[in-house]
């Protein structure tokens, strides 16, 4: 039985190897796709002619977004009895943010974060992969409402008339049955979880609204903020290293449908993303530095279905 499953560990570090080429195989080819149908040396230009003020605003408004974030994730943890502060809970999640733009391994911010909380905390691994799960389900849900908004107070093209409406509500009944039946643990907290990731991602709204304003694009903004936010449910399919190229082929495809300028489109794309990665790679503080080494465990009498802590390590 040994040498079986040491052929499946190998065969399973293979199969990983693979896909982290693969994704970086499609990010590639994606990119060099994009780069071929638009003049870069035109990007260029427009980052080169951008309001600084405007960039900075983005900036603190997209930092601002992570921490939000953070702020959910904790929410969810707390449902799993992991007990985490929110200083350690906000190290925690940008480290995760490093790993998830950085390293394109097939463990990525969420895998570390259920690793090392189920280390110190040993609240169970399933249940943290269920909170990693309904933050991104809570987020995909809040995006989607967005981009249902924007679509139509954009153009006037390719509308579908009032029942496309219906996918609002119908998409938070979505989220709560799926809570429902299979993350059950997280039906008390689906409405926090929603607020904080629709809060979250109308103050990203605002942060590509600021690129473009740095970009002194002012016509044609809801048509770019519904692109930017289409392209963000196609980062959210494991295809790319960390949505680089998916998110930049959308933005260029659904320039040529609405008749909005290429390099403008790729300019905000790749903006945010830049942005996103220099507040990110503040995260690798945490890669040498442990965020668990020196955190204390509070000390809690309840007993519930979670296991007893563990001590930290230093």
């Amino acid at each position: 039985m040994q040498p079986s499953n040491k052929v499946k560990t190998v065969s399973e570090k293979i199969k990983k190897v693979i896909i982290n080429i693969l994704k970086v195989a499609v990010s590639g080819g994606a990119i060099w796709w994009v780069l071929s149908k638009i003049s870069f040396r035109e990007v260029l230009t427009v980052f080169s002619t951008a309001n600084i003020w405007y960039l900075v605003a983005a900036l603190v408004l997209i930092a601002f977004s992570f921490i939000l974030s953070g702020f959910r994730q904790n929410l969810s943890f707390k449902s799993t009895g992991a007990h985490i502060s929110p200083l350690l809970n906000q190290k925690l999640f940008w480290l995760g943010l490093f790993y998830n733009l950085f390293l394109p391994s097939g463990i990525g911010g969420d895998g570390m974060k259920v690793y090392l909380v189920n280390k110190y905390r040993q609240n169970g691994v399933k249940k943290n992969i269920g909170a990693m799960l309904v933050n991104r389900i809570a987020g995909l849900v809040a995006i989607g409402m967005i981009t249902i908004v924007l679509y139509y107070v954009s153009g006037d093209e390719f509308k579908i008339g009032w029942p496309g409406y219906l996918c609002i509500p119908l998409l938070y009944l979505f989220y709560y049955f799926v809570l429902k039946f299979f993350l059950k643990r997280f039906v008390p907290i689906h409405a926090g979880l929603f607020g904080w990731s629709l809060f979250l991602q109308l103050t990203q709204l605002f942060s590509a609204l600021f690129i473009l304003y740095a970009f002194h694009q002012y016509e044609n903004i809801s048509e770019y903020l519904f692109l930017f936010f289409f392209s963000a449910i196609a980062t959210a399919l494991p295809i790319t290293v960390g949505g680089v190229g998916a998110r930049e082929m959308v933005f260029l495809l659904g320039a040529k449908i609405l008749h909005l300028n290429n390099e403008l489109s790729i300019a905000l794309s790749l903006m945010f993303y830049l942005i996103s990665a220099f507040i990110s790679f503040g995260g690798i503080y945490w890669v040498f530095f442990p965020p668990f080494r020196k955190e204390e465990i509070p000390n809690t009498n309840k007993t519930t279905d979670q296991e007893s802590f563990v001590p930290e390590e230093e």
